[in-house]
């Protein structure tokens, strides 16, 4: 099952080939990767290193990692200031400061899917193509 998700993931990338002159033309981020973390949190630390992972399959051109770190006061308050400079506050109010989960997020601020620590390395490549090419 991993594996047919693995290739799942990479014919996808197969199908939506990039070459350099389309980078060139496109090299602004599509989706916003909006992680939901705590250093308590027993799922943020399985659901990490996952996404780095899953991160190294795909174009990380297309992606901005945005991590809303709810673990003391002070990153709290670097996270409201974080959720304004990256135009997504509106996921900051809908979610709350709940952690272990990322929600990926297009240009419009809309939510358009969400990881959790179910998902595997091969699981969270395949949504992070998925995205990058309906948003793309």
């Amino acid at each position: 099952m991993k594996f047919s998700l693995f290739f799942a993931a990479f014919a996808l990338l197969i199908a939506f080939p990039l070459n350099a002159q389309a980078l060139e033309n496109e090299t602004t981020p599509v989706i916003k990767v909006v992680a939901f973390h705590s250093d308590s949190c027993g799922s943020c630390k399985i659901l990490g290193p996952r996404i780095a992972e899953a991160k190294q399959i795909i174009n990380q051109d297309k992606i901005t990692m945005i991590k809303f770190d709810f673990t003391n006061k002070e990153s709290i308050k670097k996270t409201k200031t974080l959720a304004t400079e990256k135009g997504v506050d509106n996921i900051l109010q809908k979610y709350g400061a709940k952690t272990g989960f990322v929600v990926l997020v297009n240009e419009k601020s809309e939510v358009v899917d969400m990881l959790k620590v179910d998902h595997n390395t091969a699981d969270i490549a395949a949504k992070l193509a998925t995205a990058i090419a309906n948003a793309s």
